[in-house]
């Protein structure tokens, strides 16, 4: 569990910015979209295993249960209640900075291979644009990481389209894919949901087979384009297909 964390932590250092040697490439979101569940009698038992933000970054005790890594800047998270959702979600603000929060999980993607979020994004980084290095900021990004240093990161960006993704990993270092699942400007200050199956992602980006899943992260960027954002996450939902 410790290598998956300190992956993440070489991930913030190194692909915060694009490398200028990544392999870009253009995917179909139909290809890895998940069919919302059925409802009513006739329907499927559904298990699932919630990250919530009841103990955000630390519990009752003062353990540390998400752990901050700051590259630029200042993290500035905070826990609120929502009123739309009713929920407790997580208030991410970016000023010039680039950070994320970790938490450490352990889930079979044999079991649990579905994951769905409600994020929403009230301002973007302005000009940012995943596609070159010099403009790689977003107001939110969802990271899964596996065992064996695999990284799967699911964006909103300011420009580039939805379903665009890309190989940002760099050799000898980090093995990444990032997936555009939002864009731009169209739901702006919307609670948009999102439903992936892990599972299939993983296989369709990575060519194999999806191992355990080891942690979840949190990430803003506004750093390269020296702005200000802000988005909001739900709870992140782990369920039976």
């Amino acid at each position: 569990m410790k290598k998956i964390l300190c992956i993440l932590n070489t991930f913030v250092i190194f692909c915060c910015g694009a490398c200028e040697e990544e392999k870009v490439a253009k995917i179909s979101l139909q290809n890895v979209v998940v069919t919302t569940p059925k409802v009513g009698p006739s329907a499927k038992k559904v298990e699932t295993y919630v990250v919530d933000y009841a103990n955000f970054p630390k519990n009752a005790a003062g353990k540390e249960i998400w752990k901050k890594n700051e590259k630029t800047g200042k993290a500035d998270v905070t826990v609120v209640t929502d009123s739309e959702l009713k929920l407790k979600v997580l208030k991410v603000k970016s000023d010039k900075a680039s950070f994320y929060f970790q938490k450490e999980i352990n889930i079979d993607l044999k079991k649990f291979e579905i994951a769905s979020w409600k994020w929403k994004v009230s301002k973007n980084p302005k000009g940012g644009d995943v596609r070159a290095g010099s403009t790689d900021d977003q107001a939110i990004q969802v990271i899964f990481a596996f065992e064996g240093d695999y990284l799967l990161s699911y964006i909103w960006d300011p420009t580039a389209p939805v379903g665009y993704s890309k190989d940002a990993s760099i050799l000898f270092i980090v093995t990444q894919k990032v997936l555009v699942l939002e864009s731009g400007e169209k739901n702006i200050n919307q609670w948009m949901e999102i439903r992936r199956n892990l599972k299939e992602d993983f296989k369709k980006l990575y060519k194999m087979d999806a191992p355990k899943l080891a942690g979840v992260a949190v990430q803003a960027n506004s750093q390269h384009t020296g702005t200000v954002c802000e988005s909001f996450l739900g709870p992140i939902t782990f369920e039976t297909k």
